[in-house]
């Protein structure tokens, strides 16, 4: 199952997720053998219809077509774009019904009655935050070759591998720098490390993103890996005009020369690696456009962690935002409350009644990603009144 880069959720593809309700409603339509997208039978003579129509490809039906979210249908097989195809032929992309047999009500949510295909996420949808995650799949269909060419083969990059690698030709310089020096130990040091640094900056990519989107919502000290990067340049220039200055002095110890020696080259790969991370970071949100981290849009955030706690407290208890924190951490602390049916009590004189309903609090602190930490109820159940509406300017005005 994919997992959805927003919120780290793993969600079924090819599943019909109400958006309304968040229904999986896939088994219904099996059942009633009814298209989800437009609501027609699933007739076996309307599946030719809605095969590829471009010259040696004829991949047929639903499974064979990728729906983007501006609407676009591409071929899994051969990747043409057939959305004006099926436009012009006035016939479903995904069963293959004319378009004069679509009934919108068939396609309805069976839970909470949402119609038409807008009521379902695409599959590139996540179920829980809503955010895309198209760029995500594409991503992950890239080989390791690319991911890797995408990351070094750029200024930073290829300066970061230039560093790692250059202490291995310093045995070459035995004659100069072997009597301050110890070659061995320097050139071990400088390369192991250098090429750990460089490796962990590869394979936590994507962490380095999260941090980055962090910082915006995190409190604290968190500096940026710009800040990172211009600080391990200056250390290792600093370094290194101290190690040419002093480096033949007797008062200094082969040791401490040989440290600062690798120190060199350790900073400089430490600094054009973090910049590597960040031009593939740039490169993640702005050509492959992949979806921001759930605590950057409180919108989602709030939409998880509502869906969570409903499913907790039970899918049938509604639940209203009354109050909402964010933690330094970049997590919530949110107050919600439930209203019961409305009940009529009368008054303390008798003569006339008022409506009331039972309300009840519950304090719910999640994480940064959604995940309910702890749930507990506040307070003892009350029954508040159930006021009309305050009459407008304009009704006034109007009676």
């Amino acid at each position: 199952m994919p997992t959805c880069l927003s919120c780290k959720r793993e969600y079924l593809t090819g599943h019909f997720y109400c958006r309304h309700c968040g229904t999986d409603n896939t088994a219904w339509f099996a059942q009633h053998n009814r298209c989800p997208r437009c609501g027609a039978d699933l007739k076996p003579e309307n599946a030719l219809k809605a095969r590829c129509p471009q010259p040696g490809c004829k991949a047929e039906a639903v499974i064979s077509y990728q729906e983007l979210p501006d609407g676009r249908l591409l071929c899994r097989k051969c990747g043409a774009d057939n959305t004006d195809h099926f436009i012009k032929s006035g016939i479903c992309p995904r069963c293959g019904a004319e378009r004069a047999d679509w009934n919108l009500d068939n396609a309805r949510c069976p839970v909470c009655k949402a119609g038409g295909t807008i009521a379902y996420h695409k599959e590139n949808i996540c179920p829980f935050c809503g955010a895309d995650n198209s760029g995500a799949r594409a991503l992950s269909a890239q080989g390791g070759g690319d991911r890797l060419r995408r990351f070094f083969l750029n200024f930073p990059g290829v300066l970061a591998l230039i560093f790692a690698l250059a202490p291995l030709v310093s045995p070459f310089a035995r004659r100069s720098l072997g009597p301050y020096i110890s070659i061995g130990v320097s050139t071990v040091l400088a390369v192991f490390l250098s090429c750990l640094i460089v490796f962990f900056s590869y394979s936590l990519k994507g962490k380095l993103r999260d941090y980055s989107w962090g910082r915006r919502v995190k409190k604290g000290l968190r500096p940026s890996p710009i800040l990172i990067m211009i600080a391990a340049l200056v250390a290792a220039l600093a370094l290194a005009l101290v190690f040419i200055a002093t480096y033949k002095d007797e008062g200094y110890s082969r040791l401490l020369n040989s440290l600062m020696y690798s120190g060199i080259f350790i900073f400089f790969s430490l600094a054009f690696a973090l910049g590597a991370a960040q031009q593939y970071a740039a490169y993640l949100d702005g050509t492959m456009q992949l979806p921001e981290p759930v605590f950057a849009h409180e919108d989602r955030l709030v939409r998880v962690i509502t869906k969570s706690a409903q499913r907790k407290l039970g899918d049938k208890t509604p639940l209203r935002l009354l109050e909402m924190e964010r933690r330094p951490t970049s997590g919530v602390v949110i107050l919600f409350a439930h209203y019961g049916d409305p009940e009529y009590k009368p008054t303390g004189d008798g003569k006339n009644t008022i409506t009331v309903r039972e309300e009840r609090k519950w304090k719910v602190v999640a994480d940064e990603w959604g995940n309910i930490l702890s749930i507990r109820e506040e307070g003892l159940p009350k029954l508040t009144e159930v006021k009309p509406p305050k009459e407008t300017a304009l009704q006034k005005v109007e009676g």
